[in-house]
């Protein structure tokens, strides 16, 4: 079994791979879009012969952590046909990618899982609490009657200065809220081709936007896709905004963080939500990525040695300086005690706020030492990461 880039004069039967593995076969614009994301990732291959038995794709995206812009390798589409799995074919492809990101600065990868356990053996870590909500018509909520300004357009009825001015929001809002994606022009292509039928909706404080959604209607329901305010000011405004289809629509449904104190402002706020984990990361490699990292506050080095089965470039031992230069050291140089252990799957989660440094200690079943987690607990940024993007 030979793992490598599939060549253009095999994308067709990458289309075949996807359309027999995934239940929904893909037609006009969404069968557009995926052929436009065979060319732009880098797409992994297993061949038997001439034959592609196996796919993986590497997305080139963006994400921010704490701030910090990071290239990402989004995990997506990966398949084999029935009758040539149990034979590894995934592990092989897994490896290859790790190997591709690393090589291409793709210091972070995030992946929608099938099976937690499967991709969490590879290194990756749930990392995102996603909640839906659903609010029924007697449940909408009313901020009170005010003249908001707020402008409108769809993908079918387009106003190009409005929705740069929406991309530019979006990236800006992007850069402040930890764990988000940035979106540039092909991703919001991507969104256009998958949902043509989305409105957009921006609200404006001394004519700049300070909020926006994006939001779909369909059979009496008001679905929000995106939601993004930049104060509690801009977020009652699109509230208002929304509750002013109560006439057309009876319920309300989108998605927001777990850790977001969401309704805590309606008047009725005991809806129905459900909370989903649905998005993991893993840090590919973790030299470049500390070496970026906004570290908060280092009274003293910091030290951690990683477990990693899948990167072995990254079982080293780490020496962070006060000011967050990282240095590689030997492992007997400095007393174990003053020493944080972790694996890359819960150091990841850790990393990027989801879990504190007591919690990642925990899970690995190693003995916090005060000493050690309080130091970290400093070092980190305690931002919780919001991930809404799918592929």
């Amino acid at each position: 079994m030979e793992i490598k880039l599939i060549p253009p004069k095999d994308y067709m039967q990458v289309h075949r791979l996807r359309d027999y593995c995934f239940p929904n076969k893909y037609i006009g614009a969404r069968r557009a879009d995926f052929q436009y994301w065979i060319e732009q990732s880098t797409t992994l291959g297993a061949y038997e012969g001439d034959k592609v038995v196996g796919q993986l794709f590497i997305l080139p995206l963006n994400m921010t952590v704490h701030g910090e812009n990071y290239k990402m390798g989004g995990i997506g589409f990966v398949a084999t046909y029935p009758e040539y799995r149990q034979q590894g074919i995934i592990k092989k492809l897994m490896q290859q990618a790790l190997k591709e990101m690393r090589q291409n600065g793709q210091f972070i990868s995030v992946l929608a899982p099938f099976s937690v356990s499967f991709y969490r053996y590879f290194g990756w870590e749930l990392f995102f609490e996603k909640l839906h909500y659903s609010i029924p018509h007697a449940m909408f909520l009313s901020f009170g009657k005010q003249l908001d300004v707020v402008k409108r357009m769809s993908f079918e009825w387009p106003d190009e200065t409005l929705f740069q001015a929406i991309q530019r929001f979006h990236n800006t809002q992007a850069l402040v809220n930890n764990g988000s994606m940035l979106r540039d022009e092909a991703w919001w292509k991507r969104i256009e081709r998958r949902a043509p039928e989305s409105h957009f909706a921006a609200y404006l404080q001394a004519d700049k936007i300070a909020g926006y959604i994006r939001y779909t209607i369909h059979d009496g329901t008001f679905m929000i896709h995106d939601f993004i305010a930049e104060d509690i000011l801009a977020e009652q405004a699109i509230w208002r905004f929304i509750t002013s289809h109560a006439m057309s629509v009876h319920t309300i449904e989108g998605i927001t963080a777990n850790g977001h104190h969401f309704g805590f402002q309606f008047q009725e706020p005991q809806f129905k939500r459900d909370v989903k984990m649905d998005v993991m990361i893993r840090i590919v490699d973790a030299c470049a990525f500390m070496q970026r990292y906004p570290w908060r506050e280092i009274q003293e080095p910091l030290y951690v040695v990683l477990e990693d089965d899948f990167c072995t470039w990254n079982e080293c031992v780490y020496r962070i300086n006060k000011e967050g230069n990282v240095s590689i050291i030997e492992a007997n140089s400095i007393p174990d005690k003053h020493m944080l252990a972790l694996p890359i799957n819960l150091f990841s989660a850790m990393m990027v706020g989801y879990l504190s440094v007591k919690d990642a200690l925990i899970y690995a079943k190693k003995e916090p030492v005060k000493e050690v987690v309080d130091q970290w607990q400093r070092a980190i940024p305690n931002d919780k990461p919001v991930f809404y993007e799918y592929f």
